[in-house]
């Protein structure tokens, strides 16, 4: 016997009230509570109500909404403004809805998911920036579809807990250090919290080796690679102090991120050092400031755009097939060589 569709009048049937204040709550429309109507959108999903949808801002074309979530101030890095517009536009052509979620610290300390991170208001989440792994557990558990935009340090393709999505981190920075090495640089150093996410960690191992494949020894002495591993950012002057603390500097210093090198630089400066002269420095990211800062920072592109778009064509597919495993996907980065770690002539 075939099984009868889910309709407004079976879902109000269910919950005892009228066809109408079902409509009026799938549809957005006023005249009905708040928690009536995530009691009625609730009761839906679970039904298998198939037509939860948001009107377009045009009017008359039908969306589900993906919700686009952060911590704290993730959104203030520039790093991410051309991604967001390609997510953004991606979705709207595969007729989603893109929605921004800001998550406090105190919601992530307290593992609060807000109300509007429901099954009832997004058909999928897509989360950029850092979160503890007890938060993201706990988002895991509201068990709607979810990309992270890259992972914690220690995660693998064996245990991946999500759709993940990362730029290739090894590769450019070992070109980056042969570079150095080649230029007749003989302490290398990194800096930056290596265990804050697996981007971090991917580009200090491809330093790392890029040393130890030119028959150069690591020395940790050369570093400064911050102090946690529980996945939050480590104060910039922290690891600045560390750098001040070497007996030994540095000539060349690998930086996790543009902004970072940059604030390294700044920091060097007063300092009264001058760069590439005394030591050369390099970012990643290719941010718009690495291109007009002074000198030009040599850094890594990783194409934010196509990853946005990307991100669109993956909560999509995994919200098409909710069952399959979980992918992590990657996409290529390319080294800019500019100034900042100009060869000595």
């Amino acid at each position: 016997m075939a099984k009868k569709a889910v309709t407004q009048g079976r879902i109000a049937e269910a919950l005892g009230i009228s066809r109408n204040t079902v409509s009026k709550a799938l549809n957005n429309d006023v005249g009905v509570s708040e928690e009536m109507r995530k009691k009625i959108r609730d009761t839906a999903i679970e039904m298998g109500y198939n037509k939860l949808v948001v009107i377009d801002e045009k009017g008359g074309i039908y969306k589900q909404n993906i919700a686009l979530v952060c911590i704290g101030n993730a959104l203030i890095d520039s790093y991410w403004n051309t991604f967001i517009v390609a997510l953004d536009k991606r979705l709207r052509s595969l007729n989603y809805n893109m929605t921004l979620c800001f998550l406090d610290e105190e919601e992530e300390s307290g593992l609060k998911i807000p109300d509007t991170l429901s099954p009832s208001y997004v058909a999928g989440i897509v989360f950029i920036g850092v979160c503890t792994k007890a938060f993201a557990k706990k988002l895991m558990d509201i068990h709607i579809p979810t990309v992270f935009i890259d992972t914690f340090w220690d995660v693998d393709i064996n245990n991946l807990f999500s759709d993940t999505l990362m730029i290739d981190n090894y590769h450019a920075v070992y070109d980056i250090t042969t570079r150095l090495i080649k230029d007749g640089h003989k302490h290398i150093g990194f800096l930056g919290d290596i265990y804050t996410c697996k981007s971090y960690y991917e580009r200090w191992k491809g330093y790392r080796d890029a040393l130890i494949d030119n028959k150069r020894e690591y020395e940790e002495k050369y570093c400064a690679i911050g102090k946690n591993i529980d996945g939050t950012y480590t104060d910039e002057e922290y690891i600045f102090k560390q750098f001040k603390n070497m007996d030994i500097k540095p000539t060349a210093m690998v930086c996790c991120n543009d902004r970072y090198a940059i604030q390294f630089m700044i920091g060097l400066k007063s300092l009264g050092y001058e760069v590439p002269r005394d030591i050369a420095v390099s970012g990643f990211d290719n941010l718009k400031e690495a291109s007009y800062f002074y000198p030009a920072l040599t850094t890594v592109e990783g194409n934010r755009s196509q990853l946005g778009s990307r991100a669109a064509d993956q909560i999509v597919k995994r919200i098409n097939a909710p069952n399959e495993q979980y992918e992590l996907v990657r996409l290529q980065t390319t080294p800019i060589y500019r100034d900042s770690t100009k060869r000595k002539s």
